[in-house]
């Protein structure tokens, strides 16, 4: 089954499913990905290792010490039920109340210091302890965000890196982005080939549950790109909300991806396709102008956008798609190809140029020219 094309070679969507769609039929048959089922990891949603946010810490560590304050002030008004072993006969004094909340919720406990009464023993047995259990968790918290949690995501980081090559990257999970990837996946595409970065956690866990592989973070950064193995990957769709995002992501991939990735961008307003085309993408395609176009259609049509419609929705009615003149078959022309009996051939590119229908049936193919033809799903 062949891939499907846009209509023109600026193909304007309307940012939406057939923006989505038309992003995808930019996109070339890829012919050597090394992925199998054995050694795929499956890794859901990744962050870059960093250490946590500085006023987050600061904010855990005010609460300890605002707790363990409350508890100290708390047992100081049961303060005679605390006996100091190591200066007998002396009044027990705040300090040394402080002194014994810290160590008893550590649970160091030097013993120098202890309760001697029911109700201070009492109190240390229903209040000190669920104190403790807490301000444990909390510490243990702090120590497996500045530890664990970024060995194991270095890890995984690490691994996604070595098993991803020519792979593919979506930049955005917004309503394009989820349409490029369903229509990937229709194409013969596993979702292990897919990598998505996304900003927000909340869409990349939905890719995540989707078995794709989904990076939170902001795709003109080049870390995030770095962890993406932008410099093995085979193509890159920008599809993010905005064009000066866009703009960004396009700059940043040029300047980390290998000069063969093919960088595919979405376009809100048509003024913005030139300055998208300017950093670095191959594909430009302008969502709402071609939207409106197909819309304007049906108002004096009926018939012709629902035939547009089915070329442009992998496997209903038609499909477009391309067939690259081999050395052997130069210098016939495309009708006289045992491929294209009994099929429509829309027309030929070769290099940037462009022959319609009507050229196309004159024209003396040449190695490397591309056939644009109609084919029926299967």
């Amino acid at each position: 089954m062949g891939r499907k094309l846009p209509c023109n070679s600026k193909c304007h969507g309307e940012g939406s499913k057939r923006s989505g769609k038309a992003l995808l039929a930019s996109m070339p048959k890829i012919r050597d990905m090394r992925f199998s089922r054995h050694n795929v990891l499956n890794v859901g949603v990744l962050r870059l290792p960093e250490p946590p946010p500085l006023p987050g810490l600061l904010k855990r560590i005010f609460g300890a010490c605002a707790i363990i304050l409350l508890v100290a002030i708390g047992l100081w008004f049961d303060r005679d039920g605390l006996s100091d072993n190591a200066h007998p006969g002396r009044p027990m004094t705040f300090p040394d109340v402080l002194y014994f909340t810290v160590v008893s919720l550590t649970t160091v406990g030097y013993g120098d210091i202890a309760p001697v009464t029911q109700e201070a023993r009492l109190v240390n047995a229903l209040l000190l302890t669920p104190v403790r259990v807490f301000l444990w968790a909390l510490f243990l918290g702090v120590a497996y965000e500045l530890t664990l949690q970024r060995l194991r995501e270095k890890s995984q980081m690490d691994k996604l890196r070595q098993r991803l090559k020519n792979h593919i990257i979506v930049c955005g999970f917004g309503v394009k982005g989820r349409a490029v990837i369903t229509d990937l996946i229709a194409h013969g595409y596993s979702p292990e080939e897919i990598v998505v970065i996304e900003p927000s956690e909340g869409a990349a866990q939905e890719a995540a549950a989707q078995g794709l592989t989904a990076i939170t973070g902001d795709a003109s950064a080049e870390s995030i790109l770095r962890a993406a193995a932008i410099e093995k990957a085979s193509h890159v769709i920008a599809a993010p909300s905005r064009d000066d995002v866009c703009v960004l992501i396009c700059l940043t991939v040029r300047a980390l991806a290998a000069p063969s990735l093919r960088l595919i961008a979405s376009a809100r307003e048509e003024e913005n396709i030139k300055l998208i085309y300017r950093a670095g993408a191959d594909m430009v395609i302008a969502s709402s102008v071609s939207g409106g176009r197909l819309m304007a259609s049906a108002v004096g049509q009926t018939a012709a956008p629902e035939f547009l419609e089915d070329i442009i929705h992998f496997g209903q009615g038609v499909d477009a798609t391309e067939y690259v003149v081999p050395i052997s078959e130069a210098g016939k022309h495309a009708a006289d190809l045992p491929l294209f009996e009994n099929r429509l051939i829309l027309g030929v590119q070769r290099g940037k140029t462009r022959y319609h229908f009507q050229e196309a049936k004159s024209l003396l193919l040449q190695p490397g020219d591309v056939v644009v033809y109609l084919i029926t799903s299967a």
